[in-house]
């Protein structure tokens, strides 16, 4: 992600933090519905918060955090401890 956009971007993460999350992931992890959810979600808005929740067992959360940017074809915007802002720019039509 290139800083001008990453600066474009951070104006709009504050009301983003104080929304709850548009997904949670849980105790079963990182499933196919979980992928779905965000791609969906990330369909109907550009900038999107997932948490990670308690039961949420994971050996390397980044690598989980990697997997879901590939799948969905975004990007990482910011972290804060078990909860993130994923960005995937609106698709022309």
């Amino acid at each position: 992600m290139t800083k001008n956009l990453k600066r474009a971007l951070k104006e709009q993460l504050l009301p983003i933090w104080n929304q709850p999350a548009k997904v949670n992931v849980g105790k079963h992890g990182l499933t196919e519905a979980i992928f779905t959810a965000i791609d969906h979600q990330l369909a109907s808005h550009t900038l999107i918060k997932v948490k990670f929740l308690q039961n949420f067992e994971s050996e390397n959360l980044q690598v989980d955090i990697q997997t879901i940017t590939k799948k969905t074809q975004s990007q990482l915007v910011e972290k804060r401890g078990k909860t993130i802002i994923l960005y995937r720019p609106a698709k022309q039509e």
